[in-house]
């Protein structure tokens, strides 16, 4: 906590302003790609169709879930890491939770019904998450429990890719388990998210750089 509140009092205002304009734009509006992932029905990424096939099995909200998750995240994290939990990394999960709540309500009657529409839906959603995730990280601002647990597992000398995927692998196992929305977007989620995310990275610095703004990664 100290280290982050160092991190804060070194950025200029225009800078703090520049990471809450980007933390913003990824806890708002990747929740909005999940859930239009998760309506085209075509398979969501693991991790979203967990919470997701979850919060549909106990009969709770999806955020209770997502809460739930992330919580077992930061204590498998710091058993990991043999330290005290990171707890502030529950931040971000907890405003995904209520985002994703409200894009529900918002898109309850929008779903994939014929090939073209799940198909829309779904290029739509991997577009919107690849956007939200590349601002979002970004940002100086906390990263979510799962973000975490990844780093936490390179840790201890795991290479980010295996670690990445076997997280998702585990989520996947468990998704299909539940009755999770698992199918070949799960594929493309898991292994083509990753360069359409690079690709919005680059572009939002390259904007950045343009405006003479230095942005503090999350370290």
């Amino acid at each position: 906590m100290d280290k982050m509140f160092h991190k804060f009092k070194a950025l200029s205002k225009k800078e703090l302003l520049i990471n809450c304009i980007l933390y913003g734009i990824g806890i708002i509006f990747m929740p909005l790609g999940v859930v239009l992932t998760i309506n085209a029905h075509l398979g969501a990424g693991g991790y979203d169709a967990l919470n997701f096939a979850l919060g549909n099995k106990l009969g709770i909200n999806t955020s209770l879930a997502i809460y739930s998750t992330a919580f077992l995240a930061i204590i498998i994290a710091a058993l990991i890491r043999k330290t005290l939990p990171r707890f502030s990394t529950f931040i971000s999960s907890f405003f995904l939770g209520v985002f994703t709540e409200l894009w529900k309500a918002v898109f309850a009657s929008v779903e994939g019904n014929s090939l073209l529409q799940s198909l829309v839906l779904f290029i739509v959603g991997m577009i919107v998450i690849a956007f939200a995730v590349a601002a979002y990280v970004i940002s100086i601002f906390p990263s979510n429990p799962t973000d975490d647990l990844v780093v936490a597992l390179t840790e201890r000398k795991l290479r980010l890719g295996i670690a990445k995927i076997s997280l998702d692998v585990v989520c996947v196992v468990i998704a299909i388990i539940l009755g999770g929305e698992i199918g070949i977007g799960t594929i493309i989620c898991t292994f083509g998210l990753g360069p359409v995310i690079d690709v919005f990275h680059q572009w939002i610095l390259k904007i950045l750089k343009k405006l003479n703004v230095t942005i503090n990664h999350q370290t």
